[in-house]
């Protein structure tokens, strides 16, 4: 995992600079007055009660005068409340302006994380989305982001408002009395010393509690994605042992966290009830021996609270802040990954649209393991031909569509599109130029034409009956309560497999590219559905190039040209008549589907 550093976080409040100054200057306010309340109640003791006026400063002494003088204010204490209470609602007013001021700034810096990260999982290689898992990446836009926006709006304001407490409450004590001082702050390093110990001790479960928190939600967003298979196969109890077995295992690391935590308060708070004790026991002493006064012990006593919890807070803050390194790394981790490798520049002369020439030279091709998908594939396809592909599962089928929509890139040989080499041409553009329709259509949880709309937005109502009536699925659509209107769930969960086909397909028909490809498009679409798509298809074969890839091969009659393929090669190759009387791959699976087909019938 990348390690993320202090300057990588603080980096990001560079745009918000000003924001943190005005925060920085109402923490500056609201802690300033915070040391004027211990000093209230020392000059309302020493001065007013105990009648000493050297005690007292030259303000406040005009200040009692023009009360009516100390008698008047000793016998009217209720002055000083509402002293205390101004002060205190001063302070803190200043201290909701310093979080009015951070929580704004934060929610913009945690806003603008999420959507980076939003674009930039849109932008990475299709190879990084296969190898990461989806709940691990929901949890690095989600949790992570809000660990990173915790850590910039409470603990960078929290460590300042320790500092600026140091700074200026030590040189106060140290002018009230030097060795009620010393006295006060002895088991300071102690405490500062744990604190750094107990953070790089956290640090590394923090991460372990990432890791395992984003296991569990792979698990969930998995199963709640699956639910229809999990049940058809009856495996709840199954999966409900595995979610268990990961939730054991995030509850054990949590724990581990918690005991962690657990020990250190037990342990500071320690720490600080002695050193509350140690000023409270040797400055009674102290006022015993006439050394100080009893207003000096009582402003000691404040004071060293407001120095010692925020110095023990350090240790949760320290702790957070870790969090947040964690976080941020894991953020980090994602927006470093390399984006697709693209010049974003179109090749002098690039048509508007393509007639859809396509030439495949000595194509070799591997998912980054020794055996090859495609083996120095070639093949020509004339603009406005339809071609039908078929073979054996893993024959290199489908990584040829994903070659050609630049998901990856080949490795040897060449691919060109009415002459310009695809590598050579933006992804945006080229993909602009192929319209797809998937064997695993993906259905947003909207409704049916906005579905059917997301090829091409802008399309009219006519537009869209018209790419369904081609795709066989307007009656259908218009059979459902809301037709069109119709929200069909996440991953269309409404609908039929064929249904769910026939949708995508319209999407894809409705954008009208040049070159349309057509990936086991009728998998789940019934043999008299798929003759007659086919039939309304036929209208456009001969305008648009279009490239079938089937096991049936009812779907490649009517095609052009047809390719045989086998472990990346093309084994056979020429249209229906020519294949079914040749000894080979494409005759047997013929005689097969029509013993089939005349059990059937």
């Amino acid at each position: 995992m990348k390690k993320a550093t202090y300057r990588d976080i603080l980096l990001l409040i560079k745009d918000y600079r000003t924001a943190y100054i005005w925060a920085t200057v109402f923490l500056i306010l609201s802690s300033g007055l915070g040391f004027i309340v211990p000093l209230i109640g020392k000059i309302t003791i020493d001065g007013v009660l105990g009648g000493n006026t050297e005690e007292i400063p030259a303000i406040a002494l005009e200040l009692i005068y023009w009360l009516g003088g100390q008698s008047t204010v000793s016998q009217n204490l209720w002055f000083a409340g509402i002293f205390l209470m101004v002060v205190s609602s001063l302070s803190a007013l200043f201290l909701y302006l310093r979080d009015r001021f951070t929580a704004k700034a934060c929610e913009k810096i945690a806003k603008n994380l999420r959507n980076q990260l939003y674009d930039h999982l849109h932008h990475v290689s299709c190879d990084y989305h296969s190898k990461t898992q989806t709940g691990d990446l929901i949890q690095r836009c989600s949790s992570d982001v809000e660990n990173v926006k915790v850590f910039l709006s409470k603990q960078i304001t929290a460590i300042g408002r320790s500092i600026i407490l140091l700074i200026l409450i030590v040189p106060l004590m140290w002018a009230l009395d030097i060795w009620l001082t010393f006295l006060s702050l002895f088991l300071v390093p102690i405490l500062i010393l744990f604190s750094i110990f107990f953070f790089r001790k956290v640090k590394n479960v923090f991460l372990e509690v990432e890791i395992a928190e984003g296991a569990l939600t792979t698990v969930i967003q998995e199963n709640l994605t699956g639910i229809r298979v999990v049940r058809a196969f009856a495996r709840q109890d199954f999966e409900i042992e595995k979610f268990s077995k990961c939730n054991e295992t995030y509850k054990d690391i949590e724990f581990r966290l918690i005991n962690i935590l657990s020990w250190f308060w037990c342990v500071t708070d320690f720490i600080c009830i002695i050193q509350i004790g140690a000023v409270l026991f040797g400055g009674s002493w102290m006022v015993k021996q006439g050394s100080i006064t009893m207003g000096v012990l009582f402003a000691f006593i404040t004071y060293v609270g407001m120095v010692l919890w925020p110095i023990r807070h350090m240790g949760r803050i320290l702790a957070d802040t870790g969090k947040a390194l964690v976080a941020y790394g894991r953020i980090r981790e994602v927006i470093d990954e390399p984006l697709e490798t693209d010049s974003h520049l179109l090749p002098k002369d690039f048509p508007q649209r393509l007639k859809g020439t396509i030439e495949f030279k000595n194509v070799s091709f591997n998912y980054h393991n020794n055996q090859l998908a495609l083996d120095n594939f070639s093949c020509f396809i004339k603009p406005g031909s339809t071609v039908s592909i078929i073979g054996p599962t893993g024959s290199g089928k489908s990584t040829l569509i994903r070659l050609l929509l630049r998901l990856y890139d080949y490795q040897k040989g060449s691919i060109t599109i009415d002459g310009f080499e695809l590598n050579q041409i933006c992804r945006k553009e080229i993909r602009r130029q192929i319209g797809t329709a998937l064997q695993e259509p993906f259905l947003f949880a909207r409704t049916v034409k906005e579905n059917i709309k997301l090829s091409q937005l802008k399309a009219n109502d006519k537009a869209v009956e018209n790419a369904a009536h081609t795709a066989c699925v307007h009656d259908a659509i218009t059979a459902f309560k809301k037709g069109y209107e119709t929200h069909i769930g996440e991953k269309g969960v409404t609908l039929s497999g064929g249904q769910a086909q026939r949708v995508a397909l319209s999407r894809t028909l409705l954008k009208d590219a040049p070159i349309l490809v057509l990936d086991d498009t009728f998998s789940a679409v019934d043999t008299l559905t798929e003759q007659k798509i086919l039939e309304t298809l036929q209208q456009r074969f001969g305008k648009k190039t279009t490239l079938i890839v089937t096991h049936r091969l009812s779907c490649c009659i009517r095609s052009d040209q047809i390719l045989v393929m086998d472990k990346g090669r093309v084994i056979q190759k020429g249209d229906h008549q020519t294949l079914k009387s040749i000894d080979g791959f494409y005759q047997d699976v013929w005689n097969i589907q029509r013993e089939v087909d005349k059990e059937i019938s």
